[in-house]
Parts: C-alpha cells; sequence; structure tokens
C-alpha cells in the first residue's frame, strides 16, 4: 500500500516538473520568437521609412497601403511601430518630422492609439496620450478632459503634459476644468516645461479667483516667477483669502517682490493669523519693514507660541541699532521672560 502510494505522488511530482519545465520552455520559445518578429518589422520599417523620405520617385499613398496590409497584423506591431515613429520624431525636424507624422496616419496607428483612449485600462491610456504629446498631436477635447480628473497620477500628468506640447497659445487652458488638487509635482512639471517649450506665458491671474486653492497657489507662484509686476495690486487682495496657503503664498510672494504697500495689511491681519502665516509676517518684516512694525506684533505672540518668540528674537537682531535686544532678552530663558518683554514694548510704544 505505501509502495503504491509512494508510486503516485512520485508521478503527480513528475507530471507537475514536467509542466513547469514544459512551460519555460514554451515561454522562452515565445520570447524568441516575438524578438526574432519584433528585430524583423524594426527592420523592414526603417527601409519604408528611408524610402518614404528621401525616395521622390515612389507613390507615398500606395507605400504606405502596402506596408500596412502587409507587416501590420496585431496590436504588438502597432507598438512596435508606435516605438520607433516616437524614436524618429525625436531626431528628425521640420518636414521630415511632417513626413513621420503622415506615416502615422497612414499606418493607422492614430486609430489604434484613440481605441486605447476609448478602452478602460488606465495604462492603455496613458501610453496613447503619451504619444499624442511627444507627437504634437491633437486629439478630440472630450477624450481628454476626463483623464484630468482620474485618480492615476501617471494619468493626470500626461494629460497635463498633452496640453502643455499641443496648444502654443494657451497651454493652460485644462487648468480651467481641472477639478482635483495641483501637486507640487505637477506645478514643479508645469512651470520647468512652460521654461522649456516655445509656448506663450498666460497671464496667471486669470485663474486667481480659481475654486481649488492649490490652483491659486500655483499661480501666485508663477506670477513671480515670470515677473508678472501688473498683477500686485491681485497679490495684496489674497492676503485676504479664506485659505490659508493662499494667503502664506501670496505673503512669501509679495516679500520677495519686496512690495512694502502691502506689509501694514499683513502686520494688521497677523492677530488672526496660523502659526505658520504669522511667522511668514515676520520674515516679511525682516526684509521690507522697520523693528517698529515688528515691535507692533509683540502683544500678540503669546507665551505658549516658543517657536514664533524665537523667530522673532532671531528677527529682532536684525535691528540692533533701533533696540539693543540681546541686553533685553535672553535666548535660553526667552519662553519664561516673554511676558516682562511685552510688557516692556508696550511701554516703549507709548513711550513712542
Amino acid at each position: 500500500m505505501i509502495l503504491k502510494i509512494n508510486l503516485i505522488l512520485s508521478l503527480i511530482f513528475s507530471c507537475i516538473a514536467l509542466f513547469f519545465v514544459s512551460l519555460v520552455l514554451y515561454l522562452r520559445i515565445r520570447k524568441n520568437i516575438k524578438e526574432s518578429h519584433r528585430k524583423h518589422l524594426e527592420a523592414k520599417f526603417i527601409d519604408f521609412v528611408n524610402a518614404f523620405l528621401f525616395d521622390e520617385t515612389i507613390n507615398k499613398s500606395k507605400t504606405l497601403g502596402d506596408f500596412k496590409y502587409t507587416y501590420i497584423k496585431s496590436s504588438y506591431d502597432h507598438k512596435i511601430l508606435i516605438k520607433q515613429i516616437l524614436i524618429f520624431d525625436e531626431n528628425l525636424k521640420g518636414e521630415s518630422s511632417l513626413l513621420i507624422k503622415e506615416i502615422f496616419y497612414g499606418l493607422g496607428l492614430y486609430k489604434f492609439l484613440l481605441k486605447d483612449l476609448q478602452g478602460h485600462q488606465w495604462y492603455y491610456k496613458a501610453r496613447a496620450m503619451f504619444a499624442f504629446s511627444k507627437l504634437g498631436i491633437e486629439v478630440p477635447e472630450n477624450y481628454v478632459y476626463p483623464l484630468l480628473q482620474s485618480k492615476k497620477v501617471e494619468l493626470r500628468q500626461h494629460a497635463i503634459l498633452y496640453f502643455l506640447n499641443t496648444s502654443k497659445t494657451d497651454p493652460l487652458v485644462f487648468l480651467d476644468n481641472l477639478e482635483g488638487r495641483l501637486t507640487l509635482w505637477q506645478q514643479v512639471l508645469i512651470e520647468n516645461s512652460l521654461k522649456s517649450f516655445e509656448v506663450e506665458i498666460p497671464d496667471f491671474a486669470r485663474w486667481l479667483d480659481h475654486h481649488e486653492d492649490s490652483i491659486v497657489v500655483f499661480c501666485i507662484k508663477m506670477i513671480l516667477s515670470f515677473n508678472q509686476f501688473q498683477n500686485i495690486p491681485l497679490l495684496v487682495d489674497c492676503l485676504d483669502h479664506d485659505a490659508e496657503e493662499v494667503r502664506c503664498q501670496a505673503i512669501q510672494s509679495l516679500q520677495t517682490m519686496e512690495v512694502s504697500e502691502a506689509l501694514q495689511l499683513m502686520v494688521a491681519h497677523f492677530p488672526e493669523e496660523t502659526a505658520q502665516n504669522k511667522r511668514s509676517i515676520l520674515y516679511a518684516i525682516k526684509k521690507m519693514g522697520t523693528y517698529k512694525d515688528l515691535q507692533t506684533l509683540v502683544p500678540h505672540i503669546h507665551k505658549e507660541d516658543e517657536n514664533l518668540q524665537v523667530d522673532f528674537y532671531k528677527i529682532s537682531r536684525c535691528f540692533e541699532d533701533q533696540i539693543p535686544v540681546k541686553s533685553i532678552l535672553n535666548i535660553e530663558t526667552l519662553s519664561k521672560d516673554w511676558e516682562d518683554f511685552q510688557e516692556y514694548s508696550m511701554q516703549q510704544s507709548i513711550g513712542a
């Protein structure tokens, strides 16, 4: 009985081993066949492109049709050729680049990628958007705008790059329809693209009233980055924005632009501001204000706000010609002595 069980188990394990060996061999053979097919198709395509670009005697329409119906049989073939098209387009300019796009349309690659955009697999959509973006080929907007709201970060980024690559006169039009948060990475991507691509830089004041706070923050940064000084009054208005992050960016940008006229409004808002924004206001005073401006804030820095007290102490030292801070405050006992310093400041203010 035991021998019989052992024999059965041996047969089972032998069959399993044989199955896995066969599977590995099958996958290896299949991979080799695909690799051989890829190299053959790429070689044929390179010859075809060279003839299409440089042989003026050929009938281009007939040549496109012949190649399409002779060599493009599967989605794998389409993918191989799309990759080759992208390589050619990256290395060719002018008329040759236009002919590459003619090949792209003539071989049905545009329709193939458009079907991917209509599908449900996000990675197919991302691949299609990448290709359209790199080639600068426009597609119906109703295929692209939904991707801006995708839960997949990769899809949103490819959709953003698509607009930046294909729209020369209004590259940020997609911000009008963007519902979700604009991440820091996406903000960096857009800024670098605007500086690298040959596009018309928009007036970023257009989106300062956008319902999404991250977009408003981004536009404030861009007003500074692209020196749109005509929008300074609108940046000052942003100091009254409901969102903390918008007010914070407005404070920092106005400080960098040295808009001293905005300082009094910052000081007036100091008592109700968040700790982070209070800190930004302190540093704005360091750059644009006087010790008198700094002194007015002392009553609104509470004993428990130890970090703000330290910032105040550091910034006060920049005004030592107006007040000997080091002789009045000790950094080691700052929190303990703060209430006494508040009283001293109030007396100084009254005396002044």
